[in-house]
């Protein structure tokens, strides 16, 4: 009974599913999503303040880039073929439940001795995810409900130290936010429950660059280090009395969350005046995250493994000013997750994902412009293997639809 106690706590307290590597969610500002968040070369308002801040030593005066977002995720549980040896048959998809990621950035631009300055700050999402699962399927006992908030604070400034050469950087501060339900196993009280809430968070920093080694050329860097969100809060259980003991009594919980190391690496070609093509690639030290671990004020410790590898992904864009009010965007991307199908889990049904995007602007004047963008994103169908994963298949697709606006003075 104790080793099912302590399976039962460790499934409940597993991490959110999100939309790229591990517990990553793609740049929702609109211009960025629709070019698949390939423009690490080609920044060029206050919303550079995340994505490359060295491209801040651009900006003239006071400017603001507001965008918000709905993201929604579907995913589909598919029973082994084997049904009668694991005792799973059927098929669950999970519950409709979009969340509102947003990217909102402020800046300001001037001179320093003839230098281009620029300092940025806002706030994005980073992270996060959402799961609902159906509170009767199959898997309750491992998962029903993920709802996990990743918030990142951006305190940035870029110089100009050349005519070629920018440089940028500054500091980080991740909070995450988390609530997780689950269902007790085996079946004593269909009203039993375990939940969880807990939030926290870490600082990291950030440092950039862009080149133009030519006219119509720039090449971008970015660089995020690793993050250590140190998250605190309460576990409730409603157990019968079968049940009752250390691992299902109510008791602060604290776990220190990882966030990884990011790298963008990117080139932007102005083929014509109005013709703007992007090439990026992106590096995700997802490898930092072994485990999940989390530590009862009354005695209780838990281990989950993750055994995540690092994520790959490359994005391609183009930008055509068609007129001068408006502005069409397409986009994609080919995004390769370090996740282990080991450790693959309704909390977390990871893959490698293909994505398309697309979406237009509209500049009523110089200053003030109307962005809109949609992301539709297409998860490859994975496999759980071996004895932890929970058995079965499970395929995810995603979209988001991003609006916004930008003004300057």
């Amino acid at each position: 009974m104790r080793t099912l106690k302590h399976l039962t706590i460790a499934a409940l307290l597993a991490p959110a599913l999100a939309l790229a590597s591990g517990y990553e969610v793609i740049n929702v500002n609109p211009r960025d999503l629709a070019l698949a968040g390939g423009a690490v070369a080609a920044q060029r308002d206050a919303a550079a303040t995340y994505q490359n801040p060295a491209a801040l030593s651009r900006l003239e005066g006071f400017n603001l880039s507001l965008g918000g977002s709905i993201l929604s995720l579907t995913t589909k549980w598919t029973a082994p073929a084997d049904g009668g040896a694991s005792g799973l048959t059927g098929d669950s998809t999970t519950e409709k439940a979009p969340v509102p990621p947003v990217a909102l950035f402020a800046a300001y631009g001037t001179k320093l001795d003839g230098h281009g300055f620029g300092v940025g700050f806002g706030m994005g999402t980073p992270g996060g995810g959402q799961m609902h699962w159906a509170a009767d399927w199959q898997g309750r006992g491992r998962i029903i409900t993920v709802e996990r908030r990743m918030l990142g604070f951006y305190l940035n400034a870029g110089y100009a130290a050349t005519d070629w050469l920018r440089i940028g950087g500054g500091a980080i501060y991740y909070y995450g936010i988390q609530y997780l339900k689950q269902g007790i196993e085996p079946l004593v009280d269909p009203a039993a429950y375990g939940e969880l809430s807990a939030n926290g968070g870490g600082f990291s920093f950030q440092l950039s660059t862009e080149i133009q080694p030519v006219k119509d050329v720039r090449i971008g860097v970015d660089f995020k280090y690793k993050a250590t969100m140190k998250t605190s809060g309460d576990g409730h259980f409603v157990v019968p009395p079968s049940l009752a003991g250390p691992a299902t009594q109510d008791q602060g919980v604290k776990e220190n969350l990882p966030f990884p190391t990011q790298l963008a690496v990117g080139v932007a070609w102005q083929v014509s005046k109005p013709v703007l093509l992007l090439l990026q690639y992106n590096f995700a030290g997802f490898s930092v995250y072994e485990e999940d671990k989390f530590v009862g004020d009354k005695g209780l410790t838990l281990v989950v493994p993750r055994d995540y590898g690092n994520g790959n992904l490359i994005r391609a864009g183009a930008e055509w000013a068609a007129t001068k009010q408006l502005e069409l965007r397409l986009g994609f991307l080919r995004d390769w997750s370090g996740l282990k199908t080991d450790t693959l889990s309704p909390t977390l049904p990871d893959s490698n994902t293909t994505a398309v995007t697309t979406g237009a602007s509209w500049h009523f004047t110089d200053k003030l412009g109307l962005h809109g963008a949609f992301f539709y994103g297409d998860r490859d169908k994975q496999t759980a293997t071996g004895s932890v994963a929970f058995p079965g298949s499970y395929k995810t697709t995603v979209w988001i639809a991003s609006l916004g606006l930008t003004w300057s003075t």
